[in-house]
C-alpha cells in the first residue's frame, strides 16, 4: 500500500504571503515547512504543519561543496540563483533522511487548493513545462512538483555534469551567449535544468500544464502563473 504523498516548502526569511499559504494549504495537506528560525511559529497554525530547520542540510557536507562549485550565469544576485539550485539539494537530503517515496513541493508563494493525494498523477515525477517557450526560453518550473530521488539523483547528475566537470557545459552554453551578446535579463536558473531533464530524456515527466484527472474522474489543472498569458 503506498503511504501518502506530503507537501514540501523550501523557504527563509518571515513573509506575509507564506502565512497566508500555510493557512490554506494545510487545510487538505499535511506539510514539511523547511525553513530558519523566523518561521519556527508557523508549525502552529495548523497540526498539519511540522517544521524542520534548513540549516542541518545548507550545511551538510555535500551542499556546500556544491556552492564552491556553483558559477552564476544569470544577471539575478548569486545568493538567489543559489539558493534556487540549493533546494533540490536540500529536499534530496530530506528524502533520504526520512526515507520517503516522494514528495510533493510547491513554492512558497503557491497556494494548493486540493488534497494531493485526491489526484491521479501518470507518472512518479510530475511538474510544470509551458508548451509555448521562445528561443532559449529553456524553462520549466517546480513550483507545483512530485518529486522523487531519481529526480533528486538526475538533477544532481546533471548539476555536476554543467558546474563540476563539465562535461555537458555545451547544453547550456548557446543560451548563455544569447543573454550576453543581446542584453537580455536573466540566464541559466534551476529551472534550465528542469527544462533540459525533460527535453533530454533524462527524467521521465508528467506536464502539470496539462489537464489529468483526479481519482473522482473530474478534470483537474495546475495555474502556471498568474501574470501569463498560459
Amino acid at each position: 500500500m503506498k503511504s501518502d504523498i506530503n507537501c514540501v516548502l523550501v523557504h527563509k526569511g518571515y513573509k506575509p504571503y507564506l502565512k497566508y499559504n500555510l493557512e490554506i494549504t494545510s487545510k487538505n495537506n499535511k506539510i514539511y515547512l523547511i525553513g530558519d528560525k523566523s518561521l519556527e511559529s508557523l508549525q502552529n497554525i495548523s497540526k498539519n504543519i511540522t517544521f524542520v530547520d534548513i540549516s542541518k542540510y545548507e550545511n551538510s557536507e555535500n551542499i556546500v561543496e556544491y556552492k564552491n562549485y556553483f558559477t552564476n550565469y544569470s544577471t539575478n544576485s548569486f545568493d538567489f540563483e543559489w539558493f534556487c539550485f540549493a533546494r533540490v539539494f536540500i529536499i534530496q537530503n530530506f528524502i533520504k533522511e526520512n526515507s520517503l517515496e516522494n514528495i510533493f513541493y510547491i513554492d512558497s508563494d503557491n497556494v494548493l487548493l486540493e488534497d494531493i493525494n485526491n489526484l491521479s498523477f501518470t507518472s512518479s515525477n510530475a511538474f510544470m513545462i509551458p508548451h509555448h517557450q521562445e528561443s532559449f526560453r529553456m524553462s520549466a518550473s517546480i513550483h507545483s512538483s512530485l518529486l522523487n530521488r531519481e529526480f533528486c539523483s538526475q538533477f544532481e547528475k546533471l548539476y555536476y555534469d554543467l558546474y563540476v566537470s563539465g562535461e555537458k557545459f555545451n547544453l547550456i552554453e548557446g543560451k548563455i551567449d544569447y543573454h550576453q551578446k543581446n542584453n537580455i535579463l536573466g540566464g541559466i536558473c534551476d529551472m534550465t535544468l528542469y527544462y533540459l531533464l525533460y527535453k533530454n530524456n533524462f527524467l521521465s515527466v508528467q506536464n502539470l500544464s496539462d489537464k489529468f484527472q483526479n481519482k473522482f474522474g473530474e478534470n483537474v489543472v495546475f495555474m502556471n502563473h498568474i501574470n501569463t498569458g498560459e
